[in-house]
């Protein structure tokens, strides 16, 4: 690694403990993982392995018990509530399995949501979002309007607009059939191929063969 430029996602010795006594769950333990710019990780293990802990404390989704997240060298962790949705809108893009997008808003609403919140004009990067994912005529459309690929794709380009440089996926192509699958990573790569750094959380070997390197996680922790 170029000692003047950062990792774009860092996890050192991170742990995620959940409950107390017999309750007591330790979905991430002593979790360390490194993610340049222009590279793809995918993280497979079975259900309960930590995955999703994982992806959702490097979203800033989920604070750590102990250890630290650094994007591009900012350490992360324990941001307010406030500052670490700010940090997802600036430098965090999360897609998720089931979209998440508003109903109520068109696709290029969606898609401009993040950039919104901030009060930048989306226009301009909205256009371009949708053209990256190939969805340029759709933008006045409502997602109920549109196929479930597409969809997806919708949830990419609101991951990846503005200056957001780490994308993370949350089995993204698990609703959807394997050529459409195919596609939205495909979209997925080429962003990553742009230089942003990215982790795919997948059960589908197909799929993690997309990635540059693939961890396998049990009991919360990563398998040598």
């Amino acid at each position: 690694m170029n000692s003047t430029q950062p990792a774009a996602l860092e996890l050192q010795k991170v742990s995620c403990i959940f409950g107390e006594g017999a309750r007591r769950v330790v979905a991430l333990d002593s979790v360390s993982l490194t993610v340049e710019p222009g590279e793809l990780v995918a993280v497979m293990g079975p259900s309960g392995s930590g995955k999703s802990t994982l992806l959702n404390v490097a979203g800033l989704l989920q604070k750590p018990t102990s250890g630290r997240v650094l994007i591009d060298g900012a350490d992360v962790s324990q941001l307010s509530p406030t500052r670490a949705a700010q940090a997802r809108r600036t430098k965090v893009g999360v897609v998720f399995q089931n979209y998440n997008l508003v109903s109520t808003l068109t696709v290029g609403e969606n898609v401009g949501l993040p950039l919104e919140l901030d009060g930048v004009d989306p226009r301009e990067a909205v256009a371009e979002a949708l053209e990256e994912v190939g969805l340029a005529g759709l933008a006045d459309r409502f997602p109920e309007e549109i196929s479930g690929g597409q969809a997806q794709r919708v949830a990419i380009a609101r991951a990846l607009i503005g200056p957001r440089t780490v994308l993370l996926a949350d089995e993204p192509t698990g609703a959807l059939d394997t050529s459409t699958g195919e596609e939205v990573l495909r979209v997925l790569r080429s962003r990553i191929d742009a230089g942003a750094a990215g982790i795919l959380v997948t059960h589908e070997p197909r799929f993690a063969a997309w990635a540059d390197r693939t961890i396998m996680m049990r009991d919360g922790v990563i398998q040598p």
